[in-house]
C-alpha cells in the first residue's frame, strides 16, 4: 500500500513541479501540445481560398526526422522565377519559408498525423509525406458530387481511427487538422481504417488465456492453445467541416471481440461535434458519444492494449460535454456526463442524472534538438470499480442477481504520465489508481460476505506501465520496435480464495510485457508483429471465482493496419 501510495505522490508531484519548472528549460516554445506544428501565418492573395495557419514547403525540402514541412536550418531558400522565399520561422533546428506571393501555398501533409498528441517529431512511425504542388490546396484528394464538396485525407483517418495512440485526444485533433489545413472547410471527409490479423496463445494452464479470454468465445476452456483469425476493428471516419467553427465527427465501427452477449458486432462508436478555431480563441467545446478524456493510455504495441488501456480507458454509451482549453503546449479539459453505466471504466449511480466527471491538464515542453516532454493527469468521479457485481454488461446487470451483501461506494480514478518523444526514440510511464480499493477484489465469499482479518482492506486497483521505443528508416520507410511492460495491482497476493468448486484461487497481481515491431510502408498501410508474456489470469467478471495469478501464457499476434 505505502509503495502504491508513494509512487501516486510522486508521479503527481513531478508533474505539478515540472510545469513551473521546465519552461525555463524549454525555452518557452509557443508550440503546440505534443509536437503539433503551428504552421507560420503569412499574406495570401485575395482569390486563395487556402488557410491562413500554414506555409510553402520547397520543393527540394528533406529533413532527417519526421517533419515534412521545413528544410534544415542553413539550407539555401528555394529561388524561383517570379519571386524568391524569404526565412520566417525558426522551430528547433528547422526552418521554414514564406511562400511567394502568387504562387498558392500546400499544406503539409503529414501534419495530419500530428494534432494533440500526434507526435510530429515525435513517436508516429510515419515518414515524410512529399507535397504534391496543384490544386486544391488541401491534402488528399477531392471529388465534386452533386455539388457537394468530398475529400479522403489518409492521414487524418490515422490519426482519428488509431486504437493504440491518441485515443482520448480525437476532439483536439480535429481543431488542429482544421488549423493546419489538413481539413479543408465545407467539406465532406471519408475514411476508414481496418486492424486485424492472426492472433495466437499459448498457456500453462487450460482454459485461461489472458489474452484471447478477453474476448469472450474466443477460446475453449479446455484448451491449453488457441489460434484465430480475428478483425479487431473495422470503421469508418466521417467527418464533416462547417464553416470555421463546427466539425462533426461518426465512427461506425465493426469488431469481432466485442462482448457478444450485450454487445452488437457493428456499433456507432463515436458521434460528437466540436466547436472551436484555434485560430480565434483558445477555448471550444466538444458533445456527443466520444472517449471521455481521462488518462492517457497510449500503447506503444502494434496490436494488443496495455492493461492501462484495457482497465481504465472511459469510452461514453451517452453524450458527454467536453469544455477545454488549448494554447501553447497547454490543454486544460473538463466534461460531463450522464451517471450509469458507460461502455468502459465509467459508472455513476444516478442513471438519469449529470452524476459523472472528468478533468485533464497536460502540459508539453519542446526543446531545440527536436524533441519534446509533456506532463499529465486526470481524474475520473466514478468507476465501475465502485461495487463487488462484476457483472459486465448494461444487460447483465439488470438481469442477474448482485451478491447477497452488496458493497457500494463512489470509487474515482487518478492517473499520471510523463513521456518523452524525439523523431527516432519514445519513452513513457503512466501510472493510474482507483482512489478506494474496488469492492470486487476486497477477499470474501461468493454472497459478497469479508473474510475475517480484511475489513480494512486498502489494496487499490492500479497498472503502472513503462515503455520505450525506437524508430529508425528501414526498408524504404520507418520502423518501430517497441518494449512495454505493464503491471496491474488488483488484490492482497497472499491471499487464497475457494472458487464455487471448491478450488483455490488467487488474484492479487498479473503482469503483461510485450516485444513488438511494426513498419509503415506508406500512408495506407502498416505490418506488424508482437509478443506478449502475461502472468496471471484474472478475468474481470467474477475475478474470485476464476482467477489464478500465476498462469503464465505466451502470445504471437501477427497482423496488419490500414486505411484512406
Amino acid at each position: 500500500m505505502t509503495r502504491i501510495v508513494s509512487t501516486k505522490l510522486c508521479l503527481l508531484g513531478t508533474s505539478a513541479f515540472a510545469a513551473i519548472a521546465l519552461p525555463v528549460m524549454a525555452g518557452h516554445n509557443a508550440m503546440p501540445l505534443r509536437g503539433a506544428w503551428n504552421a507560420p501565418q503569412y499574406a495570401v492573395p485575395a482569390q486563395a481560398t487556402v488557410p491562413t495557419r500554414t506555409h510553402y514547403i520547397a520543393q527540394q525540402a528533406q529533413l532527417s526526422g519526421e517533419m515534412g514541412c521545413c528544410v534544415p536550418a542553413g539550407a539555401h531558400a528555394p529561388v524561383y522565377a517570379h519571386t524568391q522565399a524569404q526565412p520566417k520561422v525558426v522551430y528547433g533546428h528547422y526552418q521554414a519559408y514564406d511562400a511567394p506571393a502568387d504562387l498558392n501555398p500546400v499544406p503539409q501533409t503529414l501534419l495530419a498525423s500530428y494534432g494533440l498528441r500526434g507526435r510530429s517529431h515525435a513517436s508516429r512511425i510515419a515518414g515524410p509525406v512529399q507535397p504534391q504542388y496543384d490544386r486544391p490546396h488541401y491534402a488528399g484528394n477531392s471529388y465534386d458530387v452533386g455539388g457537394l464538396n468530398v475529400r479522403t485525407s489518409a492521414a487524418h483517418t490515422d490519426r482519428m481511427l488509431d486504437w493504440q495512440e491518441n485515443t482520448t485526444g480525437k476532439a483536439v485533433t480535429l481543431l488542429q487538422h482544421r488549423r493546419n489545413g489538413i481539413l479543408a472547410p465545407n467539406s465532406l471527409y471519408l475514411g476508414a481504417g481496418i486492424k486485424g490479423g492472426f492472433m495466437y496463445q499459448k498457456t500453462d494452464a487450460p482454459g485461461q488465456f489472458p489474452i484471447l479470454s478477453r474476448f469472450p468465445f474466443f477460446s475453449n476452456r479446455t484448451d491449453d492453445e488457441s489460434g484465430v483469425f480475428a478483425i479487431n476493428n473495422a470503421a469508418l471516419a466521417i467527418t464533416g467541416t462547417f464553416g470555421d467553427w463546427t466539425t462533426i465527427y461518426l465512427q461506425p465501427e465493426y469488431s469481432e471481440t466485442e462482448y457478444r452477449s450485450d454487445q452488437d458486432e457493428l456499433q456507432l462508436r463515436k458521434a460528437f461535434v466540436t466547436f472551436g478555431n484555434l485560430d480565434k480563441t483558445p477555448f471550444y467545446a466538444a458533445f456527443g458519444r466520444k472517449t471521455i478524456d481521462f488518462g492517457n493510455f497510449d500503447g506503444y504495441n502494434p496490436f494488443v492494449h496495455t492493461e492501462a488501456q484495457h482497465y481504465f480507458w472511459a469510452a461514453s454509451d451517452q453524450p458527454v460535454l467536453e469544455l477545454g482549453y488549448y494554447n501553447n503546449g497547454l490543454k486544460i479539459t473538463g466534461s460531463a456526463f450522464s451517471g450509469g453505466r458507460q461502455l468502459r471504466t465509467a459508472f455513476a449511480d444516478e442513471d438519469n442524472n449529470i452524476a459523472n466527471y472528468a478533468a485533464s491538464i497536460e502540459k508539453e515542453f519542446l526543446f531545440n534538438n527536436g524533441g519534446a516532454l509533456t506532463f499529465g493527469t486526470s481524474y475520473l468521479h466514478d468507476s465501475i470499480y465502485r461495487d463487488n457485481f462484476t457483472a459486465h454488461t448494461f444487460g447483465e446487470r439488470q438481469t442477474l442477481t448482485p451478491p447477497a451483501n452488496f458493497i457500494e461506494y463512489r470509487n474515482s480514478v487518478g492517473s499520471a504520465f510523463v513521456e518523452y518523444n524525439s523523431p527516432v526514440f519514445d519513452a513513457m510511464l503512466e501510472y493510474t489508481s482507483t482512489f478506494e480499493p474496488w469492492a470486487a477484489a476486497i477477499p470474501q465469499d461468493i454472497d459478497g460476505n469479508i473474510v475475517a482479518g480484511f475489513e480494512d482492506f486498502d489494496e487499490k486497483l492500479a497498472v503502472t506501465v513503462a515503455q520505450v521505443r525506437y524508430k529508425p528508416r528501414a526498408f524504404g520507410g520507418r520502423t518501430a520496435f517497441s518494449a512495454v511492460g505493464t503491471w496491474g495491482n488488483i488484490s492482497d497476493e497472499d491471499y487464497v480464495g475457494t472458487n464455487a468448486r471448491g478450488g483455490p484461487t488467487t488474484f492479487g497481481k498479473n503482469e503483461q510485457h510485450v516485444l513488438g515491431v511494426e513498419h509503415r510502408f506508406n500512408e495506407f498501410i502498416d505490418f506488424g508483429a508482437e509478443y506478449v508474456y502475461n502472468k496471471g489470469f484474472i478475468p474481470f467478471v467474477a475475478p474470485q471465482q476464476v482467477s489464478n495469478q500465476d498462469t503464465e501464457a505466451h502470445a504471437i499476434n501477427i497482423g496488419f493496419k490500414a486505411r484512406f
